[in-house]
């Protein structure tokens, strides 16, 4: 095998099947609603653990996608969980549960830190035909979140589409937006 002088991957863009897996988030904030309700949106069976949620993710929990554990992170919360996304104001918490994971074997999402994960979430656009997930290795989500953007403003340019990024509908100017995923 040879060197390669081109730069290594940071993150691995790869799709990931989590219909039926458990899948914890810590932290019902806006950051954690919107990684729950993405993991949800992948057929994944999640639980939040939080003192308290927002109301969009309370809405969920009484819909019965979405299991809430009103309770602070305890190690015990990873027992048969396939991913766990950390997504806390508090920087102990959130490096406590990055800890634990990783001496489980979980794979970890630390929606602080790109650099503390196993796993981010890219900007996803979606539609029947395709989906694509835009990374910068969780240096800039703002930007993109604007490059995921400008590609569906091109697939719609090319002609009749029902590609809408992240399923909320046709946007009318997409650089003025709430933040998404990432």
């Amino acid at each position: 095998m040879t060197e390669d002088s081109s730069p290594a991957l940071v993150f691995l863009p790869v799709g990931l099947k989590l219909r039926g897996k458990h899948c914890l988030v810590v932290g019902g904030g806006a950051i954690g609603t919107r990684k729950a309700l993405t993991l949800v949106r992948a057929g994944a069976v999640v639980t939040v653990v939080a003192p308290k949620v927002t109301g969009e993710l309370a809405g969920q929990v009484r819909g019965g996608r979405v299991r809430w554990l009103q309770d602070s992170f305890r190690q015990g919360h990873l027992t048969g969980v396939f991913l766990v996304v950390a997504a806390t104001d508090r920087q102990a918490v959130t490096a406590a549960v990055v800890r634990a994971a990783a001496r489980r074997g979980v794979l970890a999402c630390d929606a602080s830190s790109a650099a503390r994960s196993a796993v981010i979430f890219g900007a996803l656009l979606e539609n029947d035909e395709f989906t694509v997930a835009v990374f910068t290795a969780g240096r800039d989500p703002a930007r993109a979140r604007r490059v995921r953007d400008r590609i569906a403003e091109c697939v719609a340019e090319g002609g009749p589409s029902r590609s809408t990024p992240d399923r909320r509908g046709p946007r009318k100017n997409p650089r003025r937006r709430r933040p998404s995923e990432p």
